[in-house]
Formats: C-alpha cells, sequence, structure tokens
C-alpha cells in the first residue's frame, strides 16, 4: 500500500510541475506584447518578481515599437 501511495503521490507532483518555467525579465524592463484578452498591441512591464506584467493598449490605428536605445516601447501610426 506504501508503494502505491508513493506512486501515486510522484505522479501528482510530476502532473503539477511544468516542463518549462515561465519566462523571467529583469525588473523595470519594458517590451511590446499583445493584449492577453484583446490581441490588442501594447506594452508590457517586468515586475519585482521577475514576471511580465501586461501594462497597456496601444491608441487604435497604433503598433507597438520597442526602441532599444532607451529600452522604452512606444506606440507608433500603422503604415
Amino acid at each position: 500500500m506504501k508503494f502505491i501511495t508513493a506512486i501515486t503521490t510522484l505522479a501528482a507532483v510530476a502532473v503539477a510541475t511544468p516542463l518549462s518555467p515561465p519566462l523571467e525579465c529583469k525588473p523595470a524592463t519594458y517590451a511590446c506584447a499583445k493584449n492577453p484578452h484583446t490581441n490588442a498591441e501594447g506594452w508590457q512591464v517586468c515586475d519585482v518578481t521577475k514576471k511580465w506584467v501586461y501594462a497597456g493598449d496601444c491608441p487604435p490605428k497604433t503598433i507597438c515599437q520597442f526602441l532599444e536605445a532607451n529600452g522604452s516601447p512606444y506606440c507608433i501610426p500603422k503604415w
């Protein structure tokens, strides 16, 4: 019986553990992203737990463009 309990416990841990960890980031950095709910263009920010958080949408008829020179995303007109 102990063997079956041990196997069941190990199987539960294996199922609960993701195959790849979530992407970590450097806190206080930004990136362009898609809104996870509406698929609109926008930007995300890395929080203090090193996880990306969606931060806002670009206005209509604009897209997000990331400027490497200063590490900031900008909403610019679509071409």
